[in-house]
């Protein structure tokens, strides 16, 4: 019925612009089609509910999460008020890969390509669980514990309820924490006023800078980083700085392994990947340290069982790359390692002998698919592949070999996965 009713209305466009260009061409003014906000909705619900990946789900009730947002949807008097229903309508999913733009500065930042807090409810307080190193939260001194009592002026209960609007009345308590953590690193334009009562129970108003702005900063750092580490110097950490999706980072790393190959061990770094990437750089990276051919991730496409009733699902495989490191490897990861910087720590889980350090990762679920929606005008990616171990374990749902919490800054600012790694080495020796 949905798509029946996209559809029609694609063939009315069809004919309502005939009619345009003969008024044109006749010398007549030409009218302005109304903006058709059912027939937006039915594009929107009928590609949502055909291609993307993940709209199965346990933890939301989807069928009246869209029901809510469409009696919404159908009060748009145009497509930027049309756009904006379904940008809140991806976020109620809390899926950083499900995105609808194009972008205002109204809208709230993306994370985690652009935050530096991460942050959740707990025992009814919204806490601060990790923080980006170096960026503006941490230079500001927030850490781990603190509380965040506002956000621009609004209690922080209430300003988790903000990035959703009017189509979300009552969220899950997963969605109130994605919201929390929304609201808390701003949006796309303007400064952070955060009220935050630190664990002496001392309370300051901090003023932060936009953090797409400190984002855009860093595209100019070098595509990988390497530094050694250690008494000795002799741990070499390598670190891919939000590179994955750049393919001058294949040679980069290769050089960053060459000076690294006599390192007594090599600590791969993926805490700073918040945008994903691409499989061409992640099997390169991957194949420095394997001697043979082996599986790093497992695909499924729903799409075409969902259009055909047959199955697909594969297996992808990563090869030896030179030079190969055969020494002890850990894989340090957390909040701010997103997408394909998530399947190359699975893949080094599955493919290398590896030690994974970390928490829980960004969950950018599957492989980005993107679309343009004709009837609004909007612009969707969305999950079109969902993406597992080769274990069968969802990407998503991977658990560190090694877990802590957090993974990027400790309470006193040091780095709790760094001085992780020294514990095991320690143990090992």
């Amino acid at each position: 019925m949905r798509v029946q009713a996209a559809l029609g209305a694609i063939a009315l466009v069809g004919a309502a612009s005939g009619a345009a260009v003969q008024a044109q061409q006749s010398g007549q003014p030409v009218a302005q089609a109304a903006f058709d906000a059912a027939a937006a909705w039915g594009e929107f619900e009928t590609l949502l509910r055909g291609k993307y990946a993940y709209i199965e789900r346990d933890d939301i009730d989807v069928d009246a999460q869209l029901a809510r947002s469409k009696e919404v949807a159908l009060k748009s008097e145009n497509p930027a008020q049309f756009r904006k229903v379904i940008h809140q309508t991806a976020l109620t999913f809390m899926d950083p890969h499900l995105i609808v733009g194009p972008f205002t500065d109204d809208d709230y930042a993306i994370v985690m390509t652009a935050a530096d807090l991460d942050l959740a409810f707990i025992d009814g307080e919204a806490k601060i669980v990790d923080v980006r190193r170096d960026s503006p939260a941490f230079e500001a001194g927030l850490r781990p514990g603190d509380t965040i009592a506002s956000i621009d002026g609004t209690p922080a209960s209430g300003a988790a309820r903000l990035p959703f609007g009017e189509v979300l009345s009552e969220p899950t308590d997963a969605q109130l924490d994605y919201g929390l953590t929304l609201a808390g690193n701003g949006k796309r334009a303007g400064l952070r006023k955060l009220v935050v009562r630190k664990v002496d129970a001392s309370v300051h108003a901090i003023e932060l800078a936009s953090t797409r702005d400190w984002a855009n900063s860093l595209r100019d750092r070098p595509t990988v980083d390497l530094r050694f580490i250690g008494q000795d110097d002799s741990v070499a950490v390598i670190t891919p700085l939000n590179s994955l999706g750049n393919n001058d980072t294949i040679a980069a790393f290769d050089a960053a392994m060459e000076e690294a190959k006599g390192a007594s061990a090599v600590v791969l770094d993926m805490r700073e990947t918040p945008s994903g990437g691409n499989t061409e750089v992640a099997r390169s990276i991957i194949g420095h340290f394997v001697s043979e051919a082996q599986p790093y991730q497992m695909h499924r496409v729903p799409v075409y069982e969902r259009e055909f009733t047959v199955p697909r699902q594969f297996v992808e495989y990563v090869m030896p790359r030179e030079p190969y490191y055969g020494g002890p490897v850990f894989v340090l990861h957390g909040r701010w390692t997103g997408s394909m910087g998530e399947g190359i720590v699975i893949g080094m889980d599955a493919a290398s002998d590896a030690v994974t350090i970390g928490s829980d990762m960004g969950d950018l679920l599957g492989g980005l698919w993107n679309y343009d929606l004709e009837h609004s005008d909007a612009r969707v990616d969305l999950g079109g592949e969902a993406l597992f171990h080769v274990n069968g374990t969802p990407r998503e749902d991977y658990i560190a070999q090694v877990e802590i919490m957090p993974a990027s800054t400790a309470r006193d600012g040091s780095d709790p996965a760094i001085t992780r790694v020294f514990e095991l080495l320690e143990k090992s020796d």
